[in-house]
């Protein structure tokens, strides 16, 4: 039996790739002039490359992309801090996402984030999307000093919902960070594939795969033997 859902947030909940893009739209605009040779587009897909989904800090992508352009480096710090402080002005979240979360939480679920990242940054981009109103616990990579895969922070997001790791349902992108950790903590997993495929190298998909964020209502529902 499902009692909790809980999510990862980038590329899960929040359409990162495309928030992404606006706000370099943005801060191309406000900042273009010492950015060096670089076409907005150039600097948006190049930044893209740097940033490889997320996983390479933000500390190192900037002075990469300044040099590789001819930008200024002096304004590496001053770029920093306006992404930290202004990407969350561009969240954006997938398709249905508020109708989702609405529809479980009336099937009685609880429901949670567990997110790797900055507090602060990863707050703010919750906070954007409306989802601090919407699930019942947010754990964060910097606040509880534990990193997914850690099943360690699987397992004390189950604690935060009060359902029992077995009766967790893991939604997510990451087929190691997510998926895998989930399901070594014990959670119940549904990967969402994002048009990717699952990596050869890593061990085999131990439960569901879906399309599209709202698949998880029926799947829950499904799990459940609840009639549509």
């Amino acid at each position: 039996m499902i009692a909790a859902v809980l999510f990862d947030l980038d590329d899960t909940l929040l359409d990162r790739t495309g928030s992404l893009r606006s706000f370099l739209e943005d801060q191309y605009g406000r900042f273009s002039a010492r950015l060096g040779a670089a076409s907005l587009r150039q600097w948006q897909e190049r930044f893209l490359e740097l940033d490889q989904r997320g996983y390479v800090p933000k500390s190192e992508v900037y002075p990469k992309i300044l040099k590789a352009f001819g930008g200024d480096l002096s304004i590496t710090e001053l770029l920093l801090a306006d992404y930290s402080e202004r990407c969350c002005e561009h969240a954006r979240g997938f398709p249905h996402i508020r109708e989702t979360l609405e529809q479980l939480r009336g099937e009685g679920l609880q429901l949670g984030i567990i997110t790797n990242g900055w507090t602060l940054f990863q707050t703010r981009h919750i906070n954007a999307l409306g989802l601090d109103e919407l699930v019942d616990a947010c754990l964060i990579s910097e606040a509880e000093q534990l990193r997914k895969p850690d099943a360690r922070l699987f397992a004390r997001a189950g604690a935060r919902v009060g359902a029992s790791l077995q009766d967790c349902l893991f939604v997510g992108d990451n087929p190691v960070a997510d998926i895998l950790g989930a399901h070594g903590a014990g959670m119940q997993t549904a990967w969402i594939r994002r048009g990717l495929d699952w990596p050869a190298d890593a061990a085999p998909n131990p439960g569901h795969t879906l399309q599209e964020l709202h698949e998880v209502v029926e799947l829950v529902q499904d799990t459940r033997g609840v009639s549509r």
